[in-house]
């Protein structure tokens, strides 16, 4: 009966078990499926996604090129429509400077409305060109805000070209002709290829009509087709009426592709007709990843379920075999199991066998070892076990005994000393249990094991002792003495009288490390914990919190703050006479002074923290007054401190609460004219009122908040860039900031200058940063890296205050600066020392000599600013020409004539303020 029973749950059990097998396989299986079917979408989604950015950014470079372009030919245009100012010597060079300047332009042709070239920038000689249809289209150009774009003309066998013109009207605004830029078709290309990243991906622009401008990789029969293969994405993509499209389907030639076309429609760039920008890929060799990946699923699911399947009927098969030897294997393993377990519980442990009812124990040999014995010692006697306990530890082992024989169910533990052979003290670490009863249940045998844990005890004990100590001088640290003098304060108000606290630093403890050595300095140390334990009574605590700072802590020192204080003074003056005394250390005298601060606490309400805090306060005070003497704490230090604090905190909120402005000071050249401003922070307080730069950035910069409000400065200096580049009388204009070095040694100071940049659009040609020259003491490499990041992007930089700080020539040739500025303390003396003149002139000729811009600061009278143009100089700032203010107050600036920059001039209006202003 029990072996059919077991053959039916043995049965049940096989069929379970393959059951669950096979909902694995399928589980599995619909996982792998599931995961492909996702990866495939990943896969055409991250294509999708790539490829419409690839489109965005051949959008903007080509947008770029043509803005480029637009410029140029705007320029020329200009020119040549007032030939009072430029003279047909003065256009041809213009023509001839523009081309170079374009990157992807082959020429820049002036042509009349008969179609004869006036005028060639790369001297072609031709007089007509050979574009019959883009000649055609002269004379129907006659919009000055459109930029013409010419089909491409296949001037030679496999070269074409196309020309970007603008009409010159006549005065009646009849077309006269137009100026043209014929593109190189070999940059443009580079531009398209640069999109393809794949080998089957190919790109092109279209016309509405269907005809190509571009075609990459170079396709001549492309390019020579009105219409291209993809007419029907291009149609689709048109129908939809959206301005990007992502369309599958198959070409001509039968290829599937996926095609993402991008239309650009004649306002963006400003031309006269709509552009589609198309990529396609190939929708196989897109597809090939995850094909791969299916094939590579399936077959490592189809070998798991082979071996699967051998595995499992394997370990069927082996069951019943081994199943009936599984019980006798059971009760063997019990049975060896308790004398395992006995056995590795006293492997290098002592035992004992303690007989309760007579109270007496016997030991083995390594019980009898743990104590200085012979295996044949045995202090077996009844109770004469409990001698060799110590007896502060005797009650403590009474009690954990009577609980474990009271409820033998956990077993007993207890850490005690016992008297070695040597009468010293052995720390041991005892376990056991009761393991026999008599018929009442009382206990009457209990065994366990001895084990000397003397070294755990020492190193614990070491442990506490640096947790409170300092591992040094052995003296108290930080944590102990806060302990202490928490005590201290609540003793002293109970009782009524009053102590000190005495903070002790070692004057130019520094140098003496950097010039003999950590170890020197080690041991000066250890004397001066020494000299101040002779000098202080066996109650009072000197400590050391750290480095040379060392804090004593003076109880009970009287019952009046007169008489405490009195005491505490005598106590400075024995310490600053034994730290002043002679040091004698390998060989060297040396001579240490010590600067001390002292507070004092009774009975009112003192912190821990406030009380080192003013001590601290006090022993700056002494290094303020010379070093080498001890200063009490007076609430005047608290003032000063709870104001730098004040400080600090309305530093912290005045961002949010939109409390800080920027006012801009004039940059004008040598004519007098505004050629810039430089933006300085103010900080409208609520209740300071407008506070200058002077009072705040020093403890800004210490606390950090700098980097904050220098990238506020940055962006609401961008935002009104932004606004001048609306105006034609203004967006020449450039506005320097100055940047603090804390805010320059942040690592990504370079991208969220960017950042700013890009999110307000502004023009980072108009925008300068002024640097100090302390910025050069440190890391100049990464000063270089930064600059240079910076410069790519168009930024400039100015070095400002030059000539007070580090000047170094050879950092200076290496970074990429723009201009120098003059300190005004050498323009306000150039006058009246002819040192002063001096730096002026080397500075100027310096500049000059490395092709650097020169702006002199301080400029206060005509005179200076007449000797200052008289060396060279070309820009100035100063109070001569206006003062630093609101964005409101530049609203008019006046130009000055030849005689003076207060009087005579032209007032021209500008459109200076912006709305943000």
């Amino acid at each position: 009966m029990r072996k059919h029973l077991f053959d039916h749950v043995g049965f049940n059990r096989t069929v379970l078990e393959w059951g669950a097998f096979v909902a694995v396989l399928v589980f599995a299986a619909l996982l792998i499926a599931n995961f492909v079917w996702s990866e495939r979408r990943l896969i055409t989604a991250s294509e999708t996604s790539r490829m419409q950015m690839q489109t965005r950014i051949i959008e903007e470079n080509l947008s770029h090129q043509f803005q480029g372009v637009r410029n140029a030919l705007d320029s020329a245009r200009d020119a040549i429509g007032h030939p009072e100012h430029c003279d047909a010597a003065c256009q041809q060079l213009l023509l001839q400077s523009l081309k170079r300047a374009m990157p992807g332009v082959r020429a820049m042709v002036v042509i009349n409305a008969d179609g004869k070239i006036r005028m060639s920038a790369d001297d072609m000689g031709d007089r007509h060109l050979d574009d019959r249809d883009f000649l055609s289209q002269i004379s129907r150009m006659y919009s000055r805000n459109l930029m013409y774009l010419s089909q491409p003309y296949e001037n030679t066998p496999g070269v074409f070209n196309i020309k970007l013109s603008v009409p010159l009207l006549d005065a009646e605004g009849r077309n006269a002709g137009v100026i043209s830029a014929i593109l190189n078709p070999e940059y443009f290309d580079a531009v398209m290829r640069s999109a393809l990243y794949a080998e089957d991906m190919n790109s092109a622009i279209t016309e509405e009509d269907g005809r190509r401008i571009l075609f990459v990789p170079a396709n001549l029969t492309e390019m020579r087709s009105q219409t291209g293969n993809d007419d029907d994405f291009l149609a689709r993509h048109l129908r939809s009426g959206g301005s990007t499209s992502v369309l599958t389907g198959r070409t001509a030639n039968g290829e599937k592709r996926m095609v993402v076309q991008r239309t650009v429609t004649p306002g963006d760039m400003g031309l006269d007709k709509t552009l589609v920008i198309s990529l396609t890929r190939n929708l196989d060799r897109l597809h090939a990843g995850w094909h791969d990946l299916a094939l590579s699923y399936l077959a490592g699911w189809s070998i798991f379920a082979l071996i699967g399947a051998l595995v499992l009927a394997f370990i069927q098969r082996r069951r019943g075999m081994v199943h009936s030897l599984k019980r006798i294997q059971e009760e063997r393993q019990a049975e060896a199991a308790e004398r395992m377990e006995l056995a590795l519980s006293s492997a290098n442990l002592g035992l004992w066998d303690w007989h309760i009812p007579s109270d007496c124990r016997t030991v083995d040999a390594r019980s009898n070892a743990i104590l200085g014995y012979t295996a044949e010692k045995q202090h077996n006697g009844s109770g004469e076990w409990r001698k060799q306990v110590n007896p502060e530890h005797r009650e403590a082992l009474d009690e954990a005994l009577r609980l474990h024989l009271i409820d033998s169910s956990n077993s007993f533990e207890a850490e005690y000393q016992m008297q070695h052979r040597d009468g010293h003290w052995v720390w041991i670490q005892c376990r056991g249990r009761v393991v026999q009863r008599d018929q009442q249940g009382r206990p009457l045998r209990m065994v366990g094991t001895r084990m000397d844990i003397s070294a755990r005890k020492k190193a614990e004990a070491d442990i506490a002792h640096l947790a409170f100590y300092d591992g040094l001088t052995n003296l108290p640290n930080r944590r102990l003495l806060l302990d202490r003098l928490g005590h201290a304060v609540a003793k002293s108000g109970r009782g009524g009288y009053h102590g000190a606290v005495i903070f002790v630093d070692l004057d130019n403890f520094k140098s003496l490390n950097d010039t003999m050595g950590h170890d020197m300095g080690d041991q000066l140390l250890g004397i001066v914990a020494l000299r101040l334990k002779q000098v202080t009574r066996e109650a009072d605590t000197v400590a050391r919190l750290g480095g040379d700072e060392f804090v004593i802590l003076l109880d009970d020192l009287g019952a009046t703050p007169e008489e405490a204080a009195n005491n505490a003074e005598f106590v400075c003056r024995k310490v600053l006479s034994a730290l002043n005394a002679g040091y004698s250390l390998g060989g060297y005298e040396l001579r240490s002074t010590p600067s001390i601060g002292v507070v004092m606490f009774g009975s009112g309400l003192h912190t821990v923290n406030d009380l080192l805090r003013q001590a601290d306060m006090a022993m700056y005070e002494a290094k303020a007054a010379g070093r080498n003497t001890f200063r009490f704490f007076n609430p005047g230090m608290q003032e000063a401190l709870d104001e730098i604090a004040m400080l600090e905190s309305d530093l912290r909120h005045a961002l949010t609460r939109r409390e800080l402005l920027l006012h801009y000071q004039p940059i004008v050249d040598a004519e007098g004219r505004l050629s810039g401003v430089e933006a300085l922070m103010r900080w409208r307080h609520p209740l300071r009122g407008l506070v200058f730069p002077g009072t705040f950035i020093s403890q800004a910069e210490k606390s950090g908040i700098i980097v904050e409000f220098g990238e506020w400065a940055l962006e609401a200096a961008c935002e009104q860039l932004v606004h001048w580049s609306k105006s034609y009388e203004t967006e020449h204009l450039t506005i320097a900031v100055n940047v603090s070095a804390r805010q320059f040694r942040q690592p990504e100071f370079t991208q969220r200058i960017l950042q700013i940049i890009e999110r307000t659009g502004a023009n980072p040609r108009r925008l300068k940063l002024e640097l100090t020259e302390s910025m050069l003491l440190t890391d100049i490499e990464d000063l270089i890296d930064k600059m240079s990041m910076l410069k790519t992007h168009g930024v400039g930089f100015s070095l400002d205050d030059f000539g007070t700080g580090y000047s170094s020539l050879s950092y200076l040739k290496k970074l990429p600066i723009d201009q120098l500025k003059i300190d005004k303390s050498f323009v306000q003396d150039m006058l009246l020392t002819p040192h002063a003149s001096s730096i002026v002139r080397t500075i100027v000729s310096l500049a000059q000599s490395m092709g650097l811009q020169v702006v002199a600061e301080g400029v206060e009278t005509a005179e200076q600013w007449a000797a200052l143009r008289k060396i060279g100089c070309g820009s100035f700032q100063g109070y001569l020409f206006a003062k630093p203010g609101p964005i409101a107050e530049l609203g008019s600036w006046f130009i000055a004539s030849e005689g003076t920059a207060q009087t005579g001039g032209r007032i021209h209006q500008l459109a200076l303020v912006s709305p943000i202003a």
